[in-house]
């Protein structure tokens, strides 16, 4: 049967950018060579090439399948009428895990994705951006249309700014456990959105677990997931 090269070449980038990361995990990024990583993935330094220009890119390529993932599994959970602050409560809950326990790897994720605001063309870090954003903007979207969010609220705006501030406090946190990460973010969280919040709500209200019915705004629903 013959391979559809489309999918015999995605299969190889995938399985490069996983053994990339396997080796970054465990010996940092610096310490990994492009002949590791092609050794690892069975492929030749130039095929290595070919497909990422870079280890850095390599990285961003998993960490985006990942943040994918994370964001298909809240996309669900919001569809299947889980509470917004208990989808987000997840998707953090993910992500500060993956951020302290690959602590060594933040630095090169987090200066991609804030450096690409500085770039003159689309690259990995923009991608890498958007894909962030996509993980955080359903649940606004869905707090919105359950009535704590503004309707004019820029949901795309707002979710760049949070993922830009979480990303901020990771690279100089200084965070000892996840715990801290999440307290942390919680707070960036509160602020930002607090501005964005409907008439008659407060950043309590969201955070104790208000769930508003479309159309209810300012009316009060204990409905939580």
């Amino acid at each position: 049967m013959k391979v559809d090269r489309t999918e015999q070449d995605e299969a190889r980038r995938e399985r490069i950018a996983r053994a990339a990361f396997e080796l970054f995990a465990r010996s940092g990024l610096d310490a990994t060579s492009a002949q590791d990583i092609a050794r690892a993935a069975y492929v030749s330094r130039t095929n290595l090439y070919r497909y990422y220009p870079s280890k850095v890119h390599m990285l961003l390529a998993h960490f985006e399948r990942t943040v994918g993932e994370t964001r298909d599994e809240a996309v669900r959970r919001l569809h299947a009428g889980a509470a917004p602050q208990a989808v987000w409560a997840h998707v953090t809950a993910r992500m500060a895990d993956l951020g302290v326990r690959y602590g060594h790897l933040v630095g090169a994720v987090g200066h991609a994705v804030l450096g690409a605001r500085r770039e003159q063309e689309p690259g990995e870090g923009i991608r890498t951006a958007l894909t962030l954003v996509a993980l955080v903007e359903p649940v606004l979207i869905a707090m919105r249309e359950r009535g704590a969010l503004r309707d004019g609220v820029n949901t795309q705006l707002l979710s760049a700014l949070l993922v830009d501030a979480c990303l901020l406090a990771l690279l100089h946190g200084g965070y000892r456990d996840q715990r801290e990460v999440l307290r942390d973010w919680q707070d960036r969280f509160s602020l930002l959105v607090n501005g964005a919040l409907a008439p008659g709500l407060s950043v309590a209200d969201v955070e104790g677990g208000l769930t508003l019915a479309p159309g209810q705004k300012g009316a009060s629903n204990d409905a939580k997931d």
